[in-house]
């Protein structure tokens, strides 16, 4: 692999929560800060799947889980063994850095220094207490900051007492948000759902007002999105899933025409096992509709406001048994179309869902000239979630992520 193919690997990855988007690939970058590299780091692993040797990529990913694993917040004997184990998987395909010319020594310091993480966990405690990077930024919020503040004569007394004025400033915005905190949780759970113990937060307004079913199922690029909607609503007027025959009725019914739509959401999250889908659309459902054959207003079902907010979502086919023993992440394939070519899609209430996660896409085998590029074409960032039929569930997304997706 080179840096060209690289690079159209990195811009045609899918937009996530948590990751940043190359949009030029990386090769071409010259002063890498050191959150670059991070997020370099969560993205790179599936980028290099299926062109460099097993043991290249055991060595890396090892690293990456050595990585990942020093900075939980908290730790026992088995995060530990699981820390000593990485590192015993990077001493062990090492060697591969050196066969391939990629280094000519492995004597790094920093490398020496992983040897001695777990030990000092268990003196010190989790690397959060002593670490450098924690305090890093300090320099700029003690030393820089203050300077700046003060009228440079005799800066030393004027820097201690800015700071000091600063530390009592935050001292009692923290007694305000301590002393709120009752108010907040009484004015939250209007806007909460916590029936499964997620916390679930729209914005005030939509983002789009009265939109047409048509043109949501155009904009949103949802074509099974009306389908399911009519279901979605023939089943809570009976109160039980449809069948086959109900499913035919229901596809007719609709009391409604236009919805609100909703681009963003925020939410807390548990972890629980789940399924993977792609949301497509966010709304809810109208306070008023109109009788069924005719176009009398009239209040919309009590039961309507217990639902909350919704979510049309294309769902993909379950996770394997296990992830790939190699790179460590779950394959993921989309569930074939429906008869009538529409995919499998569903409405479900907005507080089902747990956590956004990446899809990297799998991309195609080098062919045996390996000149051709394998990334196609019609493959970009906005796209590549449609075109491409089998992902990869990128653990490496974040900490949480790689804490609750393996």
């Amino acid at each position: 692999m080179d840096e060209k193919e690289l690079d159209q690997r990195i811009r045609c990855l899918p937009p996530a929560y948590g990751t940043r988007h190359f949009k030029n690939g990386i090769s071409a970058l010259s002063q890498v800060s050191g959150s670059e590299r991070k997020d370099m780091a969560r993205i790179l692993l599936g980028c290099l799947v299926g062109r460099i040797p097993h043991d290249l990529m055991l060595t890396f990913r090892a690293l990456l889980d050595f990585i990942y694993i020093s900075q939980y917040p908290t730790h026992d004997d088995q995060t530990l063994k699981y820390l000593e184990d990485a590192l015993e998987v990077y001493h062990k395909h090492k060697h591969i850095l050196k066969t391939l010319g990629i280094r000519d020594h492995l004597n790094i310091p920093k490398f020496h220094s992983l040897v001695h993480y777990a030990d000092s966990i268990r003196s010190l405690g989790t690397t959060d207490n002593y670490n450098t990077e924690m305090f890093e930024r300090l320099h700029i919020d003690c030393a820089k900051k203050a300077w700046r503040a003060s009228n440079h004569r005799n800066e030393r007394p004027q820097m201690t007492k800015w700071l000091e004025r600063r530390e009592k400033i935050a001292m009692f915005e923290s007694l305000r948000a301590h002393l709120h905190t009752q108010a907040w949780d009484i004015d939250a759970d209007s806007n909460m759902n916590t029936d499964n113990g997620t916390g679930l937060f729209l914005p005030k307004h939509p983002s789009a007002s009265r939109q047409s079913i048509p043109s949501i199922t155009e904009r949103h690029h949802a074509p099974g999105f009306a389908k399911a909607l009519n279901q979605h609503i023939y089943s809570m007027k009976l109160g039980r899933r449809l069948t086959l025959q109900e499913q035919e009725i229901a596809s007719s019914y609709l009391p409604f025409s236009r919805l609100d739509i909703y681009y963003t959401l925020k939410f807390t999250t548990i972890p629980l096992s789940t399924r993977i889908g792609r949301v497509k659309v966010i709304f809810k459902l109208p306070d008023t509709i109109y009788e069924h054959g005719s176009l009398n207003d009239m209040h919309a079902p009590e039961e309507w406001a217990t639902q909350g907010p919704l979510a049309y979502v294309e769902w993909y086919a379950n996770l394997p048994a296990s992830a790939d023993p190699v790179h460590m992440m779950y394959e993921v394939r989309k569930l074939p179309l429906r008869a009538d070519g529409t995919p499998a899609g569903e409405i479900i209430p907005l507080s089902m869902i747990r956590q956004s996660c990446q899809l990297i896409p799998r991309f195609p085998k080098p062919k045996a000239d390996r000149t051709t590029p394998t990334v196609p074409s019609d493959w970009t960032s906005d796209s590549v979630l449609d075109k491409a039929q089998k992902f990869l569930l990128n653990n490496w997304a974040s900490k949480y992520a790689y804490q609750t997706l393996w």
